[in-house]
């Protein structure tokens, strides 16, 4: 999807909640918007499951919309929760554990 939001001349706004689903057996994704160096991917996680560490070639911002998450940044854990953003350095390892339903939204 390059270059194309998700919504309608017809609406304004998304819902984010609304673009996305929770998946029992795995994690689930949704890109929302790609536009040359910027898009925005929206996360479901139920409790317990992971996105395991990785690294990016650029800094990204994850912002939590529902829920609670333990971040892990270079080692060291964070927690995050509902309106919080936390930066995700670029070449430094992270990864997401999910403590209850949860809603991310992936900025890069």
């Amino acid at each position: 999807m390059e270059n194309t939001p998700t919504h309608t001349n017809a609406e304004a706004a998304i819902s984010l909640i609304q673009k996305i689903s929770f998946r029992p057996e795995k994690f689930n994704s949704n890109l929302l918007f790609r536009e040359d160096e910027f898009s925005l991917t929206l996360f479901a996680l139920m409790e317990g499951q992971e996105i395991q560490e990785h690294k990016t070639s650029r800094n990204a911002y994850l912002q939590c919309i529902k829920g609670k998450v333990t971040i892990t940044i270079g080692g060291i854990e964070y927690p995050l929760k509902k309106g919080e953003i936390i930066l995700l350095p670029k070449a430094i390892l992270h990864g997401v554990k999910a403590w209850r339903k949860t809603i991310l939204l992936l900025m890069k």
